[in-house]
């Protein structure tokens, strides 16, 4: 998998990776002030164009994802989620599951979005970060509902919940994870809560729960 040299959507793809034991390489652009212009620079905009020619995908964005065994370069985040889930397992067992997961992507990528204005587009304040978890919290809440229902499936109301789909993993479970992780780092180090996912109360079971699986 290929990214920027930061945490960022490659983050979660290589947890993936890493959580099926998959031995993979991994390719980042660091990113540095230009020294020209009052922004940033990477060498990956250099190099774009010529991984459009050679892959012929004129999509190439990152993270892009290649796979060696297909010889083909995939890009755009959900494809790289699906992608990686359903070669390795982590994509549901079924079609149902398997539609579910998709849902997921779309509505934690929904999630995303004011992260990603508080991160790029902001001046890093807490009234900046209170905006942001206010314009989360509509999609906090449905994923919270969702973790609900996958208990009561399971005809126990009070069951916790550590995976979004089927009692195992699956591709949201990595991209939920990652972005609940940032909200709460956010929230602690801004001294805006210590428990940003106590609201949450099936998200915080989730969170918890993960990152003490195996």
């Amino acid at each position: 998998s290929s990214d920027l040299s930061i945490r960022g959507l490659g983050a979660p793809l290589r947890m993936m990776l890493s959580a099926a034991k998959i031995n993979h390489d991994i390719y980042m652009y660091d990113i540095v002030e230009d020294g020209n212009n009052d922004g940033w620079t990477s060498s990956y905009f250099q190099t774009k164009k010529s991984l459009q020619t050679e892959s012929k995908n004129a999509l190439v964005n990152l993270p892009f994802v290649v796979d060696r065994k297909e010889c083909r370069l995939l890009c755009q985040t959900n494809a790289c989620f699906a992608h990686i889930g359903r070669c390795i397992g982590m994509f549901g067992t079924n079609d149902v599951e398997a539609s579910i997961c998709e849902q997921l992507l779309c509505e934690i990528y929904d999630l995303r979005y004011p992260y990603i204005i508080f991160c790029y587009r902001s001046d890093g304040s807490v009234e900046e970060a209170k905006k942001a978890f206010a314009q989360a919290e509509p999609h906090l809440q449905k994923l919270n509902s969702h973790l609900a229902n996958e208990a009561n499936n399971g005809g126990d109301d009070d069951k916790k919940v550590h995976h979004l789909v089927g009692g195992v993993f699956t591709a949201p479970d990595f991209h939920l994870f990652e972005l609940l992780d940032q909200f709460q780092l956010i929230a602690q180090t801004l001294g805006i809560s210590d428990d940003f996912l106590g609201q949450y109360p099936r998200l915080k079971e989730f969170k918890t729960g993960f990152e003490e699986l195996e």
